[in-house]
């Protein structure tokens, strides 16, 4: 196959993968509710509820509308709107997990159990460490699929007069 044929395919299989990805967090915060807002209330003391609410609505039809090529633009700058917290969220934590994480190891008095701590604790903080670079990622592949839409395979080729775009 040539790169002409190849490209929409390929486009196509990232914005489907990217939306389920999104969609997968999202029915994920859905489902352990109210732990989204409890998150929320780190960056947002007041409003929280509203804020986390805010935030998955934008997560799941964002991805919703990512994952079927349904009006992509608009989905997309949703998933953005949707991560730029997050950034100030990973932030947040690797402020706060080295303090705690020694507070509770100062506080273990078993050896096995400070040493399984151990791994608990680095996996904890890579995790935000690395959370911030996974979600630029996804940020830049959002603001892609809002600039270029939903190329093949979705409904936005159904109805490509109803689009909206915003750039």
């Amino acid at each position: 196959m040539d790169q002409i044929t190849l490209l929409p395919i390929v486009e196509s299989l990232l914005r489907i993968i990217l939306g389920l990805r999104f969609l997968k967090s999202g029915i994920s915060n859905i489902l352990k509710w109210p732990n989204a807002a409890q998150t929320a209330s780190l960056i947002f003391p007041y409003g929280a509820y509203f804020f986390a609410l805010v935030a998955n609505v934008l997560l799941v039809a964002g991805a919703a509308g990512v994952t079927l090529g349904f009006q992509t633009p608009i989905a997309a700058v949703m998933l953005v709107a949707f991560l730029i917290p997050t950034f100030r969220l990973h932030y947040y934590w690797l402020q706060v997990l080295p303090a705690s994480a020694k507070i509770i190891r100062e506080s273990i008095t078993r050896d096995e159990a400070k040493s399984q701590f151990k791994v608990f604790e680095r996996q904890a903080i890579h995790s935000h460490d690395v959370g911030w670079e996974d979600n630029a990622v996804l940020l830049a592949a959002s603001l892609y699929f809002a600039v270029r839409g939903c190329v093949a395979y979705g409904l936005d080729n159904l109805m490509a007069g109803w689009v909206i775009w915003l750039f």
